[in-house]
């Protein structure tokens, strides 16, 4: 009995490795984030990481100018191609940047980790706003460059209605939130210790950041004040 036991226990065993084996990352992160990130740390390269960014920066590049007035003088085709392309330039700067931040500001609260695994996970966060490229690519082709005209001073006036820039800003803020969980896991993951330390992480750089900016804000308000005067 207790042979037929083992021999079951192992056949599940292998089991679960040929599901993790087979994971899709982009469609498992949302129901197993934290088995998703293992198999990712345990069978992908940086390569997979380069393949989420340009996947990200595709979707939202799409509509990285929207309701900005930049850049209106431009074909649409040309305005979509600046903001994809800015968009993976800022995803390469910031996944290097926020990978190293991450490995240093979580050794300060025990974590084990380093960079090089940590670099692997880090665009894990972003396969949620991956999935705004239908929803994105639909609005640029229902309201093409209207979509890029700030509508700042006329918000219910505007060529894009008020409900519908709502409803997109509600949306990409849960995705956001998902963002950071996965991010806050990942972080988790790559240490060896929870989650909730993970995000602890990610709101030390936070604080940190919001406390450099307010020298940059009082200098920026005072030559400001001073141009005025």
């Amino acid at each position: 009995m207790k042979h037929m036991e083992g021999e079951i226990r192992i056949e599940c065993i292998e089991e679960m490795k040929g599901v993790r084996f087979s994971m899709n990352p982009l469609l498992t992160i949302w129901t197993q984030p934290k088995r998703t990130i293992e198999y990712v740390l345990e069978h992908k390269t940086w390569s997979y990481s380069v393949f989420i960014l340009l996947l990200a920066s595709f979707s939202l590049g799409l509509t990285a100018f929207a309701d900005t007035g930049f850049l209106l003088g431009l074909p649409l085709i040309v305005l979509v191609m600046i903001g994809v392309i800015f968009s993976f330039i800022g995803g390469v700067i910031g996944w290097f940047i926020n990978a190293g931040l991450y490995t240093w500001v979580g050794k300060w609260l025990g974590g084990k980790g380093n960079f090089k695994d940590m670099a692997t996970v880090v665009p894990l966060g972003s396969i949620p706003m991956i999935w705004m490229f239908p929803y994105n690519f639909l609005m640029l082709a229902i309201y093409g460059k209207d979509l890029f005209v700030d509508s700042s001073s006329m918000p219910f006036s505007g060529p894009v209605p008020f409900l519908v820039i709502l409803f997109t800003n509600l949306l990409m803020t849960a995705l956001g939130v998902f963002g950071t969980v996965i991010q806050s896991k990942s972080i988790g993951v790559v240490h060896q210790f929870s989650a909730w330390r993970g995000f602890g992480t990610i709101m030390i750089i936070v604080g940190i950041v919001l406390v450099l900016m307010i020298p940059i804000f009082i200098l920026l308000f005072m030559f400001l004040f001073i141009a005025a005067v």
